[in-house]
């Protein structure tokens, strides 16, 4: 008996240690190098062209934003657009966030790596300001119990991959261009 015990015990820590392997590759698409960040940590500069691939960030890896054309910090509030990242038990949740009162510094997109189904799987993106795509500030995660397996798939701007073994692109300025200034 202990041995099973023991044997299910490293089943469930393999199973975990699958799901939050995701991988999350980010792409510079915009005019220019911007700087990455990750959380509040600055991973350095992306050339036009480049991707940087990020891996073991855990469930929770914080925003994936840049400060370049206009993105900042002030009063220790963030002021750019950002894409997040939310683990429930066994799929994961994917949201973009833009400033109500401010224009996006750059347009972003988060594609999962498996196909749109049902309303799943759907590309999120927000290229100019006001996309109704993006919530306009971080939405908050609460629930102590998943939705049933079987739910309908969110509404944006929330979006949700029910597939194991998620894997995310993140791409700033999906359309190649600064988004267009109010």
């Amino acid at each position: 008996m202990p041995r099973i015990i023991h044997l299910l015990a490293q089943l469930l820590a393999l199973s975990v240690a699958v799901v939050y392997a995701q991988t999350y590759i980010v792409r510079n698409n915009c005019p220019r190098p911007i700087d990455l960040f990750i959380g509040e940590a600055s991973e350095g500069t992306l050339n036009r062209g480049q991707r940087v691939v990020k891996t073991g960030l855990g469930p929770d890896a914080g925003f994936f934003y840049t400060t370049t054309n206009g993105g900042k910090t002030s009063s220790g509030q963030l002021v750019a657009t950002r894409a997040g990242f939310y683990f429930e038990p066994n799929y994961w949740y994917y949201y973009l966030v833009r400033d109500q009162d401010q224009p996006i510094n750059t347009g972003i997109s988060v594609k999962p790596n498996h196909p749109a189904s049902n309303g799943f799987c759907t590309v999120a993106a927000c290229e100019q300001s006001g996309c109704d795509t993006a919530f306009t500030s971080p939405p908050v995660f609460h629930s102590p119990v998943p939705p049933p397996a079987n739910g309908p798939a969110p509404n944006p701007p929330l979006y949700q991959c029910k597939e194991p073994r998620t894997n995310f692109t993140i791409t700033f300025c999906p359309s190649g261009r600064w988004p267009k200034k109010l």
